[in-house]
């Protein structure tokens, strides 16, 4: 298989878990991979030209607002996977593609332990300037427990950092999200979905979110998400931790999401099998 990039360098945040699907594609030199950079900030678009005489495929990366911005040359001749997708520009031949976790001294991979042996109970580490629409996600939860009896409070670890990718150390946010029966993984901008959502299915860590577009790659996933965010949120969480069985048996369905759905070698079958 070719593959060439467009605006896609070592440094953005879904290097090596693109690298890892491109690792188990299998195809021969009849196919043409053009992975780009499709957010309006780095828009290298106009710098792909498909080859006509190969099968061509496109990742379009990185568009957190969720523009409807694949070209029409592209969903006439080629097979489009982009992330950040909304289900209205998801048919014909453009298929929603997963952010996967960030790079890989960001998120490392431990054991994963079962949720009796977790320590704490909720886990987030992030920054929420200059995104209020996090801001009043994160609010909300920590509000909740805020108001909850001493007694009645779950064992919390709640990091609000200075900026993006600029909170505490990669092996520490790895272990911590290790350590936690329940990862809050909030919204940034316009998309629901963040790389915290990988991380800590990655992780073994159960994933509240709030409502997830339907697209393929979500479509009856076992991530637990929220209708009613600011309402339900905590009550959802306090629910979870109330039966750890049941707890459990969601964390054996996430982890079974993720090795069957979201992991590279999965990502690969599915890009596979559509083209």
């Amino acid at each position: 298989m070719i593959v060439e990039y467009y605006g896609v360098t070592d440094n953005v945040c879904e290097w090596h878990y693109i690298h890892s699907i491109i690792d188990h594609l299998k195809f021969d030199d009849s196919v043409k991979l053009h992975v780009v950079s499709v957010t309006p900030e780095s828009d290298y678009r106009d710098k792909v030209i498909l080859d006509s005489d190969v099968k061509n495929i496109i990742f379009g990366l990185s568009d957190d607002n969720m523009t409807d911005n694949i070209p029409q040359d592209w969903k006439d001749n080629a097979v489009v996977f982009k992330s950040y997708l909304s289900p209205e520009q998801e048919r014909g031949n453009v298929h929603s593609l997963p952010l996967g976790y960030k790079y890989n001294n960001r998120h490392v991979s431990n054991e994963n332990l079962p949720i009796i042996n977790r320590p704490f109970d909720v886990f987030f580490s992030g920054h929420m300037s200059p995104f209020p629409h996090r801001e009043d996600y994160m609010s909300s939860v920590i509000d909740f427990f805020n108001n909850l009896k001493p007694k009645d409070k779950p064992n919390i670890d709640i990091n609000i950092t200075e900026g993006f990718n600029m909170g505490i150390d990669g092996e520490i946010y790895s272990k911590s999200m290790h350590r936690a029966k329940i990862a809050i993984c909030p919204p940034v901008n316009v998309s629901i979905e963040t790389f915290r959502h990988y991380e800590a299915m990655r992780s073994g860590t159960i994933v509240v979110s709030p409502k997830l577009p339907e697209t393929k790659i979500y479509k009856d996933s076992y991530i637990c998400q929220v209708d009613d965010w600011h309402n339900d949120a905590g009550h959802v969480i306090m629910d979870l931790l109330k039966d750890l069985d049941m707890l459990q048996l969601v964390q054996d369905k996430q982890n079974d999401d993720y090795i069957n759905r979201y992991s590279p070698q999965a990502i690969a079958k599915y890009i596979t099998d559509l083209v």
